[in-house]
């Protein structure tokens, strides 16, 4: 590819784009020259502008956030210089059509979608161009196949970008590190073959060695007719600890065991009653644990059909897990008729949903997924019901469930 750039006469910017996708790709080490990206830099930037990330390194997984500031108002182009040699559209995209910001600091991403970082690891690269008249290098409908576009071809999209910028413009980039925070844990025991856990976790028998997330953790060793030994330590980023462990023999017991008294004696409790009760009117399932005439439940109701992520939709907020209830419930005898009564909490995982939804994973290192928030609510129902001989059955209304059959073997 550097062949075919040379020949293109754009020597001046292409090599700094090839410094940035070498180091990328090795991941590690700090840049000895600063990355000039796929265009130029203005001798005399028209508009001033910064580009800055919230943190230096991430681990994969984390959430990205970024801020940029302009000195007046611009149509703002912002991408990611990937890994494997390609170049990411992050704004515009399918949720920030139009990318003309006023005068000011920004933050990205805006409400409803989410920039997070993945692997692999090494050095990532963002650069930000402001121009004072929009950039027709894409076509919008293009956001309906993919929340961001991907070109392949980088020598293509410089070439696009240098016919373009005309008038007064202006660029910045930024970089950060994707690292996940790793040490290593020897732990060596006399003698041999002790088991090993290392924060609840058994990692296995003596000697053993794994990787760790840094911060402070617990070992806890044991032996058949040893002591067992606990050792709290703290390991940084990095940090390889060898535990050598001298473990002590067990003392004998100065008192035999003794048997746990006897509090309740057979019979002394009530035994207690099973129900179950499905939903009529809207799909959902109960299970119940009864006491005389007192019980405590979970109820299940899946979470109805999501949108078509690769469909326009309207936005807002819908539910995107299965709703879950815990509640008490009682029952007022009265005769063979009864009235039942019930008290619970529900928690369903609701999601926000632009206008679009990504549709699949994005690559490689920043993907998009929606805003999410649990809702709880207050949940009661009123019912009446029969009972017999060894059973209860009852209709019940309730107000996130609707109608419901429930049916109970007592003793």
């Amino acid at each position: 590819m550097v062949r075919r750039l040379l020949r293109s006469g754009l020597l001046r910017w292409c090599l700094g784009f090839v410094v940035v996708m070498g180091v990328v790709a090795m991941g590690q080490g700090e840049i000895p020259v600063v990355p000039q990206g796929i265009i130029p830099v203005p001798v005399e930037p028209g508009i001033v502008v910064s580009l800055t990330t919230d943190k230096a390194t991430y681990a994969p997984g984390d959430a990205l956030k970024l801020t940029f500031a302009l000195n007046r108002d611009a149509y703002v182009y912002l991408y990611n210089l990937t890994s494997d040699g390609k170049v990411k559209l992050l704004v515009p995209n399918r949720y920030v059509q139009d990318p003309r910001f006023p005068a000011g600091k920004h933050t990205l991403p805006t409400p409803g979608w989410t920039l997070r970082v993945t692997e692999p690891e090494g050095f990532e690269y963002l650069q930000l161009v402001a121009t004072e008249a929009p950039l027709s290098f894409y076509e919008a409908k293009a956001f309906e196949g993919d929340a961001f576009l991907l070109f392949a071809d980088p020598a293509r999209f410089a070439a696009q970008l240098q016919t373009l910028l005309v008038g007064r413009w202006g660029t910045a980039w930024t970089r950060f590190r994707v690292h996940r925070p790793r040490a290593t844990l020897g732990v060596t025991t006399s003698p041999r073959g002790a088991a090993v856990w290392v924060g609840g976790t058994y990692i296995g028998t003596s000697p053993v060695s794994t990787v760790v997330a840094p911060g402070r953790i617990r070992v806890r060793i044991e032996q058949s007719g040893y002591e067992t030994k606990s050792i709290d330590l703290t390991v940084v980023d990095g940090e390889e600890v060898t535990l050598a462990v001298a473990l002590s023999p067990a003392r004998p017991a100065l008192w035999p065991p003794v048997a746990p008294p006897t509090w309740i004696a057979e019979g002394d409790l009530p035994a207690p009653g099973i129900g179950l009760a499905a939903g009529l009117t809207s799909l959902s399932i109960a299970a119940d644990l009864w006491i005389e005439g007192l019980g405590f439940g979970v109820s299940l109701r899946p979470s109805p059909p999501i949108p078509n992520l690769n469909e326009p939709g309207p936005g807002g907020w819908f539910a995107w897990g299965p709703e879950v209830e815990g509640y008490l419930v009682g029952w007022l005898s009265l005769g063979r008729v009864g009235a039942v009564l019930l008290l619970g909490l529900s928690a369903q995982e609701m999601a926000w949903v632009p206008p679009w939804l990504p549709s699949g994973t994005l690559a490689p290192q920043v993907v998009i997924e929606p805003e999410t928030r649990t809702e709880v609510r207050i949940t009661w129902g009123v019912g009446l019901g029969v009972s017999g001989s060894g059973w209860r059955a009852y209709f019940l209304w309730n107000s996130r469930r609707n109608l419901v059959l429930g049916f109970t073997i007592t003793p």
